[in-house]
């Protein structure tokens, strides 16, 4: 075998495989938020190891009701998985009805035991495969860093827990799969509206009973009520704290709901601006906008513990969080990195002046920090602390850059007295943020 050969055979058995065959000329298919139109095509080969989202939707000539929109256009599917080396999945469309074919996967929300040990392998022959091969499409060269930095806090777990796996350790959602924070939503709304609550037992357990299988099908991301964000009972000067500072709502979700683990935040920060930019899955962008407000208006989570100012409930805010507002600063930059110039211009207007007021009040909380975490500069055992605080404001400087390059965004410098989103424009000539490093000289925030 030469060496040429070698090679291929090595790639073939340590690289993964996608099949997904029976999609019209013309449908959409894509994979890690790249999209083409379909000519001859039946999967992808040649996948890295890692998690990968094939987005998928029927072509504009079917005529199937249930699953499109007014346009014609098909509603946008989704799977993601993590692969390992030399896996394959292989799916069939059936572009009558609009779905995958086969009968319904039943979904799980944990993965148990050890990692990979509870996964069911799909057996193709390698035959199938290079039967297949001239209409397979190889994964794209350089996508996988960019795809990487959207993803990074994204795990199997999260997957299981938002989206629910199948036994093959697949997640399938689609843009018009609900959530369960649209359900309290109406719930809300009806008491509200219509002032009728559910009265009988009876209708509640009957109800409870045929909602079992449609909770299945919802996604479930953290749910946190950011308009009511004070503990229980607060009043008078702890109600007006904990209504404007967001930080005592959001340590108590991530402690109740992720087990304490603020990483998992994270994910769902990243995840849910996946499924909302690229599969259009609208339930996913309202909370991204819920998480993207609270670390942006939890002031408390960005002082040193010494500075808080007094309450009864500073010991339950999490700590330590600055090298989660740096990941989260580094998040929201590779995002925005990713986004289209006109996305906001054109296709989120509201959502980019949603943003903006967020990152108004983020600005302001870190530039009040900023003197506090300074004070401790000289005092070696907070050093290293003071360390991680240069670094997120490094990393506002990022978001601060790439926002100003790419959308025309002033949203401040930290320390700044400029109010509400005003800032200078520089001349083209000047550089912006000297000090501020990018690509692999990027400094990295190491958990702690």
């Amino acid at each position: 075998m030469s060496d040429p050969q070698k090679s291929a055979q090595k790639a073939f058995n340590e690289l993964s495989f996608f099949v997904l065959t029976g999609l019209g000329k013309g449908a959409d298919v894509g994979v890690d938020g790249k999209l083409w139109e379909v000519n001859q095509f039946s999967g992808f080969k040649l996948l890295p190891p890692g998690l990968h989202l094939f987005v998928y939707s029927a072509s504009p000539s079917s005529h199937s009701a249930p699953d499109t929109i007014s346009s014609g256009i098909g509603v946008r599917h989704g799977l993601l998985k993590f692969f390992g080396k030399g896996e394959a999945i292989v799916e069939s469309w059936d572009n009558v009805e609009e779905e995958l074919e086969g009968p319904r996967r039943k979904r799980r929300r944990t993965m148990a035991g050890e990692k990979g040990k509870d996964v069911e392998g799909t057996v193709v022959s390698e035959e199938y495969l290079k039967g297949l091969d001239k209409e397979l499409a190889p994964y794209p060269d350089g996508l996988g860093a960019e795809w990487k930095e959207l993803t990074r806090w994204i795990t199997e777990g999260t997957l299981a827990r938002v989206v629910g796996v199948d036994e093959r350790g697949v997640s399938a959602v689609s843009a018009v799969m609900g959530s369960t924070g649209d359900e309290e939503e109406l719930k809300d709304a009806g008491r509200k509206i219509w002032g009728k609550e559910r009265n009988t037992e009876e209708e509640e357990e009957g109800e409870k009973k045929d909602s079992v299988d449609e909770e299945e099908e919802l996604v479930r991301f953290v749910a946190v009520d950011v308009k009511r964000s004070w503990p229980k009972g607060a009043t008078g000067a702890e109600l007006s704290r904990w209504s404007m500072d967001k930080s005592w709502v959001l340590s108590n979700a991530v402690r109740e709901q992720l087990g304490g683990d603020f990483v998992q935040l994270l994910a769902e920060f990243q995840l849910s601006f996946v499924l909302f930019t690229l599969l259009h899955n609208f339930s996913s962008l309202t909370t991204y906008k819920s998480l993207f407000t609270l670390l942006c208006r939890s002031s408390s989570l960005l002082l040193p513990p010494s500075s808080l100012p007094p309450s009864p409930h500073n010991t339950t805010l999490l700590t330590p969080t600055l090298p989660i507002y740096a990941s989260f600063l580094s998040s929201f930059a590779s995002q925005l990195h990713f986004l289209d110039t006109d996305f906001f211009s054109v296709q989120m207007p509201s959502l980019e002046s949603t943003l903006l007021d967020d990152l108004a009040f983020l600005r302001t909380n870190l530039s009040e920090a900023a003197p506090h975490w300074l004070a401790l500069a000289s005092d070696p055992e907070t050093a290293p602390a003071v360390r991680v605080w240069e670094e997120v404001v490094r990393r506002w400087d990022g978001v601060a850059s790439v926002g100003m390059e790419k959308f025309g965004w002033e949203v401040g410098m930290v320390g700044s007295r400029t109010e509400g989103k005003a800032r200078v424009l520089r001349e083209d000539d000047e550089i912006d943020l000297e000090d501020l490093e990018e690509g692999e000289d990027a400094p990295v925030i190491v958990e702690m």
